[in-house]
């Protein structure tokens, strides 16, 4: 099904800047990201190691192989873009939409995308909450790390689920209430020791990771000044009542032999868990936050009933 075109969207980085949000946690969190746009790129990076890069994550790869290969995707809250270039660059004939209301982190995702000649990017300037698409545009909406982001996380996830088309697709990613626990244990325990613990972050332990990637990571998940923790089943019910159906929660995410085999990908659906199974995914979540190198970030995939 092709998804519905967007009333005149802007295409590129020089879109008209969204009108001034009257709330100060949005200004609050864009100056932040302004001051340190995530995630960077590093000074050799090209189309090459995005394509690397974006591969060598299980997730990554799970996702760009349950994509089309052609359609329009969209992609809000998109940073500096690493994302949506990697979903660009793996299939030229996808047109691929990142959205990102912060000029410092557009203006390093133009200067990737014109080095890396990626045609089929679109840089769109706007706040996620004055999105300039028509509802019901995009089959695929990716939004991940957003809407916790914000001062209203229910009001964000309402206005990013508007643009899914009747069939379609949401990934929604956001801090798990327990999945992030054992991450704001060592931030506390951080904060006590006037610096974070580089022995307790899976992150910060790498040593294939450049100065400034673990600078960038800092910024973001020690010293950023609003977040929110959500608990899956709350998210799940949200959408639930906009009309959305539960595909899978990842993790778990499909395994490489099923990747291979095309048994399951990531968009096929899993049965829906009930309470107890939940309680016990989000447990699983909770005892493996230690060596989690995602800090608590959960992802739910729903799919928007199709009109009758």
């Amino acid at each position: 099904m092709a998804p519905t075109r967007p009333q005149a969207p802007a295409t590129d980085s020089r879109a008209p800047a969204p009108p001034p949000a009257p709330d100060p946690a949005f200004r609050t969190v864009q100056a932040f990201y302004e001051r340190r746009p995530f995630p960077g790129y590093a000074p050799g990076d090209d189309a090459a190691t995005i394509l690397d890069r974006g591969r060598s994550s299980s997730f990554l790869d799970a996702l760009d192989r349950a994509l089309p290969a052609s359609g329009r995707i969209l992609d809000c809250g998109a940073g500096t873009g690493q994302v949506a270039a990697f979903l660009a660059l793996a299939s030229p004939r996808r047109s691929v939409v990142a959205v990102e209301p912060c000029r410092a982190s557009l203006r390093e995702a133009d200067g990737f995308r014109r080095r890396a000649s990626v045609g089929n990017l679109h840089l769109v300037r706007a706040n996620l909450f004055a999105l300039p698409f028509a509802p019901a545009s995009f089959e695929w909406v990716l939004c991940r790390g957003v809407v916790h982001h914000t001062a209203d996380p229910e009001r964000a996830i309402r206005a990013v689920a508007a643009q899914v088309a009747p069939g379609g697709v949401l990934l929604l990613g956001f801090y798990e209430s327990l999945a992030r626990a054992a991450h704001r244990a060592r931030r506390a325990l951080g904060r006590l020791a006037g610096r974070p613990i580089g022995a307790l972050d899976p992150i910060l332990r790498r040593r294939d990771l450049d100065p400034e990637k673990k600078r960038t990571w800092i910024e973001d998940q020690y010293l950023h000044p609003l977040e929110h923790l959500l608990p899956l089943p709350a998210v799940a019910r949200t959408l639930e009542r906009l009309g959305f159906e539960w595909v899978r929660s990842v993790p778990p995410e499909p395994g490489e032999a099923e990747r291979a085999s095309g048994a399951r990908g990531l968009f096929t659906p899993e049965p829906r868990p009930s309470a107890a199974a939940l309680l016990a995914r989000r447990a699983r979540w909770l005892l493996a936050g230690a060596n989690d190198p995602d800090a608590g970030l959960v992802c739910l995939l729903v799919r928007r009933q199709a009109r009758s």
